[in-house]
This record gives structure tokens, C-alpha cells and sequence, in this order.
């Protein structure tokens, strides 16, 4: 069964609001978490990358995190987590 993407980002962030319009556009269902909400959230980010804050970034099922990715790359994750 599919898990829903996790989108860890900021509400300022523009790149995290186009993932989220992605989202929205092509009808999915996601969870965001704001990382400067969220001290657990930062430190995910920081172990994700190797010890640096980036972000956006979005878990997709136990697929390799995606840091900052384009349509193409969410598209391929999202048809990979409906096999």
C-alpha cells in the first residue's frame, strides 16, 4: 500500500510552496511538517543531509529522501511508491 509523501519544509520557502502546489495540483494527499517548528523536523533534515539544514525536502515510502525535487523527480518517486 502507498504511504503519503512528507514534505519537510518552511512556510516562507518558495520551493517549498511549488511542491506543495504540485501536491495540490495533481490531488496529493501529503503531510508537511515546518521545520523551524520543529526541533525533531530539523534534526530529520540534518541526518538526511549529512549534518546541513536544506530543504525543501519530501520522504516518499522508504525511497532515498529527495532533497529540493523537481516535478519529474516527484512524478517518478510517487509512481514508484503506487507500484
Amino acid at each position: 500500500m502507498a504511504t503519503q509523501p512528507i514534505l519537510y519544509g518552511a512556510d516562507w520557502c518558495k520551493k517549498t510552496i511549488a511542491i506543495q502546489d504540485y501536491f495540490k495540483t495533481h490531488d496529493v494527499a501529503y503531510d508537511y511538517i515546518n521545520v523551524e517548528k520543529s526541533d525533531e523536523a530539523m534534526q530529520a533534515i540534518q541526518d538526511m543531509n549529512r549534518g546541513r539544514v536544506r530543504f525543501p525536502m519530501v520522504v516518499v515510502g522508504e525511497q532515498k529522501p529527495l532533497k529540493n525535487p523537481s516535478p519529474e523527480e516527484l512524478d517518478a518517486a510517487l509512481a514508484e511508491n503506487n507500484r
